[in-house]
């Protein structure tokens, strides 16, 4: 498909910044008086646009570039049809994946630039904020966190059961071989480098004893046994980073204005680049990813988000287990208990939730829900994935 004007992109559009954009677009549908970059995840060029005539009844819309490398100062390799693969997941799941209040969906998209790789999507919200920066900066009330986690949950079991019997959707999205490779690499492949790495990570130098061989040996076990999952199995469709930065929440402002909490509005559910075919490893993957998200606001931000994060989990595994429960496999919430540990190892310490004296803290229950996620005891009395036994 080529651009909305009917021509590619020139040198005269550099699509990285809000000028070259809005040059793209001036003689589209699309044509903008105001192009604001959005910031968010590393790998694109996101872009708001206010646009000269309402779209759809929209006055803004997304504009999503990409390349061949990630953006920002040190720019990494990234296979360019990964924009083929987030669009095609937008639509097929925008379509398929119903929710019975709709208060979770993904944004429509538009339009998709193959040749100058330019998705035009919905605009989530003015006043949207992802779920990270919503429970870090103004946590909602308990009572509205378990209506985004219920939401969550809905959204995502319904999205592993659709996914889990359409062949044809598998066979396409076996093909996403970034996917696989990020996902591994990004958890799994680092644990073992983390936790023995010379000088050790500021966290990790922290424990109170270095981990034990044989307990080095159990975690590697663990990863051999991921990895060729992630790689070579399938069983459903996954989101392939469902964490809280790529949620979206809208809040209803207060119409009084005395001070009273806002109510829950709608969460969309953004990026959609590492979706694949997966296996009952991998959905798990999905759960345990956000849950190990929603633990960190619990480590680190404990008095101000502690009880509003442990609803929203209980909420979202509850709910997730009620759409999709008659398809997990034996030991999925194991399997996610370990994923959890993975996350709390690998990635807390290294996306600045806190100093190390308070990273380590993660990285010690990352190793307990890694040792202990096989004891379904444990997961049951101990985890905050009880809910999926």
């Amino acid at each position: 498909m080529s651009s909305p004007s009917g021509q590619s992109e020139s040198q005269e559009h550099d699509l990285s910044i809000p000028t070259g954009v809005q040059s793209y677009l001036s003689s589209t549908k699309f044509a903008s008086h105001t192009v604001t970059p959005l910031i968010g995840g590393g790998g694109n060029w996101t872009f708001r646009l206010h646009l000269l005539e309402p779209y759809d009844g929209k006055k803004t819309l997304v504009a999503k570039h990409s390349r061949g490398y990630s953006a920002g100062d040190a720019p990494i390799p990234l296979d360019i049809e990964r924009q083929a693969f987030e669009v095609e997941a937008l639509r097929r799941v925008k379509q398929n994946v119903l929710c019975h209040d709709g208060l979770a969906t993904v944004p429509t998209v538009y339009h998709f630039d193959e040749e100058a790789h330019v998705i035009i999507m919905e605009d989530c919200g003015e006043g949207s904020q992802t779920l990270k920066a919503l429970m870090r900066e103004s946590p909602p009330t308990p009572a509205v966190a378990q209506e985004i986690g219920r939401a969550l949950g809905e959204f995502l079991g319904r999205l592993h059961s659709w996914g889990a019997n359409d062949s044809k959707l598998l066979d396409h999205f076996c093909q996403n071989e970034l996917g696989k490779k990020i996902t591994s690499w990004i958890t799994y492949d680092r644990i073992i480098p983390m936790l023995t790495s010379t000088p050790p990570h500021p966290a990790v130098s922290l424990l109170r004893e270095p981990v034990p061989e044989s307990d080095l040996d159990d975690i590697r076990a663990i990863i051999s046994e991921r990895t060729k999952e992630i790689h070579t199995s399938r069983e459903t469709f996954t989101m392939g980073d469902f964490w809280t930065g790529n949620i979206l929440v809208n809040l209803r402002a207060n119409p009084d204005h005395d001070g009273s909490p806002r109510s829950f509005a709608s969460v969309y559910v953004v990026d959609w680049e590492l979706a694949k075919a997966g296996v009952a490893a991998l959905d798990v993957l999905d759960v345990g990813q956000f849950c190990a998200e929603m633990l960190c606001l619990d480590i680190f931000h404990r008095e101000s988000a502690g009880e509003s994060s442990r609803k929203l989990i209980e909420a979202f595994l509850t709910e997730y287990r009620r759409n999709y429960g008659g398809l997990m496999k034996e030991h999925f919430a194991n399997v996610a208990a370990k994923h959890v540990g993975a996350h709390l190892v690998t990635i807390a310490p290294e996306v600045n939730w806190g100093p190390p004296e308070e990273s380590v803290k993660a990285v010690e229950l990352g190793l307990e829900y890694l040792m202990e996620g096989c004891s379904d005891r444990w997961v049951r009395e101990r985890s905050v994935l009880a809910p999926l036994m």
